[in-house]
């Protein structure tokens, strides 16, 4: 199989077979960054908005990136503007994606048939976090982006990163405290996490 550098590579010198390959390479992980976050009618609109933006952005790429890193990047901005362009009404009221959640948005994402009742829980819970938030959860435990990666595709320092996660996982537990939620260790919540990606 070639890597993702050899693929952009012959794109770039005019293979759509091999941009094709490396879009089909990432497809899934697109798709499953979008649909926790709006309406599924909206899921394939957005993963396509992104791939162009990536076919005319391309010689912009970066190699020292990984190509899904630049990718990701990428959506996270379409999904932005995604919120821009329908919430007109709440950004000129001040629309945050610091302190905004899906739900404030009025969003109500598409719902993969979770394995358990546990995790339609969770699922919620990540939902009534800051966008900010809730990016941040599922690019660290769904797409296992760390340090200058997720500080890449979030779009701030390195240093903030551990800091934003920390941040983001004590909004979770705090989300899941309210619903009354059980007590549960962290690692059984992290893998919980990561079990929701993994059905999406």
């Amino acid at each position: 199989m070639r890597a993702d550098l050899e693929l952009l590579t012959a794109w770039r010198g005019g293979s759509k077979a091999a941009g094709g390959e490396l879009f089909e390479r990432h497809f899934e992980c697109l798709r499953r960054f979008f649909r926790t976050k709006v309406p599924m009618t909206d899921v394939e609109d957005l993963v396509q908005r992104t791939l162009l933006a990536c076919l005319e952005s391309v010689d912009g790429f970066r190699a020292e990136a990984r190509f899904r890193t630049y990718l990701l990047t990428i959506a996270r901005r379409e999904l932005y503007g995604f919120f821009n362009r329908n919430n007109r009404d709440k950004i000129r009221q001040g629309l945050d994606c610091t302190v905004s959640s899906i739900r404030d948005l009025g969003i109500s994402p598409s719902r993969a048939a979770l394995a358990s009742e546990e995790q339609v829980i969770i699922a919620d819970a990540m939902a009534a976090l800051p966008v900010d938030f809730q990016v941040t959860l599922e690019l660290y435990y769904w797409e296992q982006l760390r340090g200058p990666e997720l500080a890449e595709v979030l779009e701030i320092s390195p240093n903030t990163v551990r800091t934003r996660l920390h941040r983001a996982r004590a909004a979770l537990r705090e989300a899941l405290a309210r619903v009354r939620f059980g007590d549960i260790s962290d690692a059984h919540l992290e893998d919980s996490v990561a079990g929701i990606g993994a059905q999406l």
